[in-house]
């Protein structure tokens, strides 16, 4: 079944729309942003090196209260509308994914939001946030943090609760204590909510941002606090990078010309294989909170972004309704960062499909025939294969992104570079040799995505080779061994991946071809 995908007839930068080009948006993410933004619209409606052609109303991303449904961008795609044994969901599949994995997911986070200190006055200070403190963000916020101390606690806790106390933290506003409080319940784990930083939310007897008396450092530009998942896996740091673009949008901006502080009380380094990201995200270098242990802050536009490891969110702990796929919010973080690193793509040749395999060094978790696989795979005409080893010491990061996004079929036994199925293209197809035991992880991955996806089913044809015999008697004993994997069967699975490939409606060359025959 085809994929919809956006209309981008209506406005280009080809020739450059010079009104536009400073949001450094995809051009066919520019009339969704427009639609959310009339006075930009305006702006540029009657430019014609902008705008095309006219229409009557523009596409929008979804989660605006007027989009129609039939305007939403990229919606998904579902097997069948009902599940038989859940006849009491009065919302069809399509719907209940496009709100728990698309856009409705924004806009649900958009309705949410409650305010938890108000304004009293033009000037004043104001707090809001979603359900758990799960996103929240403040204007004239006050800062005291002469109670972190790192290096008094450099091995210490990276979210420790103890650095902001009443009056540490607050704003020139009026203080709903009750609503406040409700916000707790998930900040057990520092990664799932900002409750415990924001608990002791203070109405204050001064305005933050008037006059430097209370401030030894003020932030005028926009600033994000991130708290951050694993710096050295791909599956868990792009938890954070999707999370913060799902952020943008709540909160209506995607300026990179804003301040990043990542939020870690502890004093030790942050490991970040994938920094090279943070230039979609960010024109400034990324700040520390140790960069402002023992001063007292004052930030005119404070956001604290959607976290990684939330109950029910994007992607960590997600449930897909079975039979979907195709989220637009995930598409669209695609064609976003790919857009704003550069990453260019090819186009694929007629008849021939763009074969990566990757390979790992790892102790665990290898294919140890994966050559004789290679082998076979290579003698197919309709084949250009490639070895990989997305090692950030020999292949940078960037450099691994314009490889993916030029790949027809992605190869893999699972682990986090599987991550990379994010940024295939639409009409790709992820082959995980073997999940591992860990059966929704890269499935669901595809299907947000939106790409097809096969693996090995049951163990027939796989042989595990135990080494060490260290981690038997452990129930993720099957991520621990490495494999042998039968030639014959995997060979029943690569013709699934090509098939899907070649009859996917949006694959250019398949098109190429048909013209071709004509």
């Amino acid at each position: 079944m085809p994929l919809p995908g956006p209309s981008h007839n209506d406005v280009t930068t080809q020739p450059i729309c010079p009104a536009l080009a400073h949001l450094r948006l995809p051009p066919e993410h520019l009339p969704y942003h427009l639609y959310s933004h009339p006075e930009a619209a305006a702006a540029v409606r009657n430019d014609t090196r902008c705008y095309r052609r006219r229409r009557a109303r523009l596409p929008c991303w979804g989660y605006e209260e007027d989009c129609p449904p039939e305007s939403r961008y990229s919606p998904p795609v579902c097997d069948r509308e009902r599940e038989s044994r859940k006849r009491h969901h009065k919302l069809s599949n399509t719907e209940r994914f496009w709100l728990e994995a698309g856009f409705g997911y924004v806009r649900e986070q958009k309705r949410q939001l409650v305010a938890l200190c108000e304004a009293q006055s033009q000037n004043d200070s104001w707090l809001e946030c979603s359900p758990y403190a799960r996103y929240c963000r403040a204007r004239n916020l006050y800062l005291d943090f002469r109670r972190l101390r790192i290096q008094e606690n450099h091995f210490g806790k990276r979210f420790r609760r103890d650095i902001l106390g009443p009056g540490d933290i607050g704003g020139h506003c009026k203080v709903k204590a009750d609503r406040l409080k409700s916000m707790t319940g998930h900040e057990a784990h520092g990664l799932m909510s900002w409750y415990a930083e924001l608990e002791n939310f203070t109405s204050l007897n001064f305005r933050p941002t008037t006059g430097n008396e209370n401030c030894d450092v003020m932030l005028d530009t926009p600033t994000y606090f991130m708290k951050l998942d694993l710096g050295i896996n791909m599956y868990h740091h792009f938890c954070d990078f999707l999370n913060l673009y799902v952020s943008q949008h709540v909160n209506g901006s995607f300026s990179t010309d804003v301040n990043i502080v990542v939020w870690d009380t502890s004093g030790r380094s942050y490991k970040d294989l994938f920094g090279a990201t943070w230039r979609a995200f960010t024109d400034h270098s990324i700040q520390q909170l140790k960069d402002y242990d023992g001063k007292r802050v004052c930030v005119r536009e404070a956001i604290f972004p959607l976290l990684p490891r939330m109950a029910f969110g994007l992607y960590y702990n997600i449930h897909l309704v079975p039979g979907c796929k195709n989220s637009g919010l995930v598409r669209a973080f695609s064609r976003h960062v790919l857009y704003r690193l550069g990453i260019d793509h090819g186009q694929p040749q007629i008849g021939r499909l763009r074969v990566t395999f990757l390979s790992r060094i790892t102790q665990f978790r290898r294919v140890l025939n994966e050559d004789q696989l290679l082998s076979e795979l290579r003698k197919d005409s309709r084949l250009h294969v490639n070895k990989v080893d997305y090692d950030h010491r020999e292949m940078p990061f960037l450099q691994q992104l314009q490889h993916t996004q030029n790949t027809d079929i992605f190869i893999g036994i699972h682990g986090a570079g599987l991550t990379h199925t994010l940024f295939l293209p639409d009409w790709a197809c992820l082959l995980e040799i073997y999940n591992c035991g860990d059966e929704s992880c890269y499935r669901n991955l595809a299907a947000l995505r939106g790409v097809g996806y096969v693996t090995w089913e049951g163990n027939a044809g796989l042989t595990q080779i135990d080494q060490l015999g260290t981690y038997k008697g452990r129930g993720d004993y099957d991520k621990f061994v490495n494999y042998t994997v039968n030639p014959t069967e995997f060979r029943v699975l690569m013709e699934k991946a090509i098939t899907y490939v070649f009859n996917h409606p949006a694959f250019p060359a398949r098109h190429m071809h048909q013209k071709e025959e004509l």
